[in-house]
C-alpha cells in the first residue's frame, strides 16, 4: 500500500527531526511503505532547511518539502499536501498529523489497520485506550465542551471530533478537496464533518496525545474564537454538502 503523511510546519525545528526518525522506525517495524510531505510556511527558524538537510544526509527519498511564502494557515497547508499526494495514482491512505510530537507515530499502525475498513480513522483521545498527557484543566474543559457541541449539532457519533490526527481513504480526500475551504484551525472541524456529510464510514482508534514540550503553540485566542464560531456556523454548509452527496449517489447507476 502507498501511505502519504501530510505534516504542516511553522517553527518546528526543535521537533520535526525527531518526528521523522520515529516515523521511519515505526514504518520499518511494520514493514509498510510511506512518504512524507512537509508543508512549511517559510518558518523563520529554518524548519524546512533542517528537513532538507536531514533527508540529504540520510539519503531519504521518502520526504518531500514544500515551502510557501508567508504563514497561510493550517487548513490551506494540509489541502495543498493532500492535492500533491493525490497526484500519485497509487496513493491509498492519507495521514494528517501535527509536527509538534503531540501525535505519536507509534499509534499509526493501528490506525492504518482500521483504515482498511473505513474512509476516515479518527485518532481518538476519548475512547478506551486513548488519553491526554500534559493538559491543564481549562484545555480539557474547552476540548470536551467542543466535542459535546459537535456531537449534538451534527450527530457524528464520534467521541473525538477535534483531533487532527487522522487517516483518510482516497475518496474521503477527494471530498475534502471538493468541499473544504477552511484556511486555519477550523480545518480540524471541517475535515471530519465533510466525510460524515458524504455518508462515509468513520471509526475511532485510540491515541495518546502528548502536549508539546518544545516550541510554542500557534493557537491564539482569536483562533479559538473563530473555531467556536465555525462549529456553529458550519451547519448550513454541512447540510448543503449532505444534500449534494446524496444527489450524486442517487444518480450513480446501481450495480446488479
Amino acid at each position: 500500500m502507498s501511505i502519504y503523511i501530510i505534516v504542516p510546519t511553522y517553527n518546528e525545528r526543535e521537533n520535526i527531526i525527531e518526528l521523522l526518525k520515529r516515523l521511519k522506525k515505526t514504518f520499518k517495524l511494520c514493514n509498510l511503505g510511506y512518504k512524507v510531505i512537509v508543508i512549511d510556511d517559510n518558518s523563520p527558524d529554518g524548519t524546512a532547511d533542517v528537513v532538507k538537510q536531514w533527508a540529504r544526509n540520510n539519503k531519504d527519498t521518502s520526504i518531500e518539502v514544500i515551502v510557501r511564502e508567508g504563514k497561510k494557515g493550517l487548513g490551506s497547508a494540509i489541502l495543498l499536501g493532500l492535492r500533491r499526494a493525490l497526484q500519485d495514482p497509487e496513493a491509498e491512505y492519507f495521514v494528517t498529523m501535527d509536527a509538534d510530537l503531540s501525535h505519536r507515530p507509534e499509534d499509526l499502525p493501528l490506525m492504518i489497520k482500521y483504515a482498511r475498513k473505513a474512509d476516515v480513522v479518527q485518532g481518538s483521545r476519548y475512547i478506551k485506550g486513548g488519553r491526554i498527557i500534559g493538559w491543564g484543566f481549562h484545555r480539557h474543559i474547552v476540548s470536551k465542551t467542543a466535542n459535546i457541541l459537535i456531537r449534538l449539532l451534527y450527530r457524528t457519533g464520534v467521541k473525538d471530533n477535534t483531533s487532527n490526527y487522522r487517516v483518510y481513504s482516497r475518496r474521503a480526500v477527494e471530498a475534502l478537496i471538493k468541499y473544504a475551504d477552511a484556511q486555519s484551525y477550523e480545518w480540524a472541524i471541517e475535515s471530519i464533518l465533510i466525510p460524515i456529510a458524504c455518508g462515509y464510514h468513520v471509526v475511532e482508534s485510540p491515541i495518546v496525545f502528548i502536549n508539546r514540550t518544545k516550541g510554542k503553540s500557534k493557537l491564539s485566542l482569536g483562533d479559538i474564537v473563530r473555531w467556536w464560531i465555525h462549529i456553529i456556523g458550519f451547519k448550513k454548509r454541512f447540510n448543503e454538502i449532505k444534500k449534494s452527496c446524496a444527489e450524486i449517489n442517487s444518480s450513480k447507476p446501481k450495480v446488479s
